[in-house]
């Protein structure tokens, strides 16, 4: 049996990309360039096509944010601290994923969230990982088992949001996209009242959102629940082949005790599932252990998720001068 060895790399084209995202059963939006042109517009995206010599290929997305001034590049897979690595319209065995592993992690700075998903990678990383988890649902079990696999007081936060009038559709304009940022806003300025432990990694600005709306491709959805026409809760829900993904949300505190974020969460799980996609991903928590607690009671499965953070000495002083 010949060695496995590359053959080629050479930049892909953005159809290219594309085309390959859709046929990778393990891709998810995060591999598409529909995330990397939404979330960081004006950085520099290098999608590497690399071939083998048993005529295997696969890419790897990339996203380039120069840092001061231009004298640093960090790079990330994915931006947004979302599922990184490779795709690829063929089975790759632990082999291709080892030498795919080396041409990404031979960037500099790099940030790397390992795809859950994709199995080939599992177990070829073990150093200088940063553990982290996502929550994830199997659709394929269907209504049934999905409601009895939840515990007791998610159960009866379904029933009561169902008593009180809760309903739950898909945005219909940008009019609510907007009050869905309000909400967002509002969600923030609950959290830093409850100390700086609760800040945000990130606070996305309105922008980004409006590119989302704009960009139409099908596969952004924000969902609302709704209480007497008031927005009690919403949540941004990405879609990729047999993937969908909570990626964004945000609650009002006056409307918790109905159980929105409840009924929420499963009318999106029920039509993910009545649309064939397999699998409900509640996404990694940041920490919060009160998040975490949540997606255990809708009765999801802890996967890992682990992060790889890279800095040269260079890039290690400057964050630690800017206290990053």
């Amino acid at each position: 049996m010949t060695d496995i060895s590359v053959k080629s790399i050479v930049p892909a084209a953005r159809d290219k990309w594309l085309s390959v995202s859709r046929a990778c059963p393990y891709a998810t939006y995060f591999h598409t360039p529909y995330w990397y042109e939404l979330i960081a517009p004006k950085q520099k995206h290098v999608a590497l096509e690399v071939t083998f010599n048993d005529g295997v290929s696969a890419v790897i997305p990339i996203a380039e944010i120069k840092r001061a001034r231009g004298l640093l590049t960090d790079n990330f897979s994915s931006p947004g601290g979302t599922y990184g690595g490779w795709v690829s319209a063929e089975a790759l065995d632990k082999e291709h994923a080892d030498i795919l592993l080396g041409v990404l992690t031979s960037r500099k700075n790099l940030t790397f969230r390992v795809n859950p998903f994709d199995k080939a990678v599992s177990g070829l990383m073990t150093d200088g990982l940063t553990r982290e988890f996502t929550y994830v649902l199997d659709l394929t079990l269907g209504e049934r088992e999905l409601y009895d696999r939840s515990n007791r007081g998610h159960k009866e936060k379904i029933r009561k949001a169902v008593r009180e009038g809760v309903t739950v559709r898909a945005s219909q304009d940008w009019g609510e996209w907007e009050r869905y940022y309000d909400l967002y806003r509002q969600s923030i300025a609950r959290w830093l009242s409850r100390g700086p432990q609760l800040k945000p990694r990130t606070v996305y600005p309105p922008e980004f959102f409006r590119r989302l709306y704009d960009n139409g491709s099908g596969h952004e959805i924000l969902w609302l629940a709704l209480k007497g026409g008031e927005i009690a809760a919403g949540m941004l829900c990405f879609y990729w082949n047999k993937h969908a993904v909570g990626w964004h949300a945000s609650a009002s505190s006056r409307y918790f005790s109905l159980g929105t974020n409840n009924i929420l969460y499963w009318e999106i799980m029920l039509d993910a599932g009545r649309r064939g996609f397999e699998v409900f991903d509640c996404n990694p928590s940041g920490g919060y252990g009160g998040v975490e607690t949540f997606k255990e009671h809708l009765g999801a499965a802890r996967l890992e998720t682990p992060v790889l953070r890279t800095k040269t000495p260079l890039r290690r002083m400057i964050a630690k001068l800017r206290g990053k």
